[in-house]
């Protein structure tokens, strides 16, 4: 690995200085024609269909661009796909450096004035793309009670109108119509379930980062709806309403609706890590379990582990928590057993290998030993 970025950065600073070898570059002249086409995508998920999308010149961005091979996938929320005249299509990982990777595990680093290109066009897109990141203090005086609101699934793209009812920690809201309850249980598959999803709260204005579960329960208000109760938007540091706990699935996508999990992540222990993966594990949520890994090809991080198909999954830490403020590995060991039948069954013992690179990096799942 240590050879593998030597060769990346040595290729870099081939490009800089305008020494790159013309072979290098001949592969991707191909792609430089100006009857390609180069797209922009910002998108939660690699599965999700609500994208920002814009349309870039191919040819500035991959003139001159130096092909290496890299075997880490970098996690990410933007991707750059390249269309030719004859319909075929390459699509990259767009890294934090502004370079590009491919599934196999090829990399394209490009001349600087392309990296800078296509940063901006980045950063610019993400803006458009999320919602602020308000504290539940702010968002409440915005949606305040009976304030309707527009309910944007940032998976599927599905809309729906809703209005908040209640709620003093957290914002207790229903669909407003039949159709818009049609609407929601369609976000959820047919089925009403406590899965929590990221979203964003369009009202008076303003475009919310938040987070919703699909579940009716508790009080109803608006007639006629065919919605009995009402279910849960959380935003930054709400708790919920019985126990007064901050949830950290509902902050988790908080963090992916404002497009800040990266900063998220970093604040978490390797406790909170772990069950964020029993999160992403129960939610098959595939963009999560990526973020998780120490690399996104991680063959862990494509699986489920612990049989949620089959169940719910539940886990518990066997030992007590310690002190891990300036360590950067530490093995965890977990129980595990899938409630079927109100019953804990299948009970097994795993251990998860976390590291970081330094105390201020972020805590990663390197491997999970079962």
């Amino acid at each position: 690995m240590q050879m593998v970025k030597l060769w990346t950065g040595l290729a870099a600073l081939l490009l800089l200085l305008g020494l790159a070898d013309d072979d290098y570059a001949s592969a991707w002249q191909a792609k430089t024609r100006a009857d390609s086409v180069a797209e922009l995508a910002v998108k939660a998920s690699p599965h999700a269909t609500y994208a920002s999308k814009q349309t870039l010149s191919s040819a500035s961005l991959l003139t001159g661009a130096v092909e290496v091979y890299d075997s880490s996938l970098p996690s990410t929320d933007t991707y750059l796909t390249i269309t030719s005249k004859s319909e075929e299509q390459t699509m990259y990982r767009v890294d934090p450096d502004g370079n590009l990777h491919q599934e196999d595990g090829k990399e394209l680093v490009l001349k600087p004035e392309a990296r800078l290109k296509l940063l901006a066009a980045s950063q610019e897109l993400r803006s458009r793309h999320y919602g602020e990141l308000l504290s539940w203090e702010e968002a409440s005086h915005i949606i305040p009670r009976k304030a309707k609101l527009k309910v944007i699934d940032l998976e599927s793209g599905l809309v729906f109108n809703a209005q908040r009812r209640a709620g003093s920690s957290h914002a207790d809201v229903q669909p407003l119509t039949k159709s818009d309850t049609e609407i929601m249980k369609q976000i959820y598959n047919g089925e009403w379930s406590w899965h929590r999803r990221a979203i964003i709260v369009e009202a008076n204005g303003r475009k919310l980062a938040a987070s919703m579960h699909g579940m009716p329960h508790g009080g109803d208000g608006i007639p006629d709806n065919g919605f009995s109760g009402h279910f849960c938007i959380h935003f930054q540091g709400s708790a919920t309403h019985g126990k007064g706990n901050i949830d950290l699935g509902h902050q988790f996508m908080v963090a992916k609706a404002a497009g800040t999990l990266d900063a998220f992540k970093r604040r978490m222990d390797p406790y909170d890590m772990i069950n964020a993966f029993f999160l992403a594990n129960e939610y098959g949520d595939s963009q999560l379990m990526e973020e998780l890994f120490s690399n996104a090809g991680h063959e862990q991080a494509s699986m489920q582990h612990f049989g949620a198909e089959r169940g719910t999954v539940r886990h518990r830490f066997t030992e007590s928590e310690a002190p891990l403020e300036n360590m950067v590995a530490v093995d965890i060991p977990v129980e595990t057993c899938l409630i079927r039948g109100g019953a804990c069954r299948d009970q097994a013992k795993s251990v998860f290998h976390m590291r970081r690179l330094s105390p201020a990096e972020q805590w990663r799942i390197d491997r999970i030993q079962k």
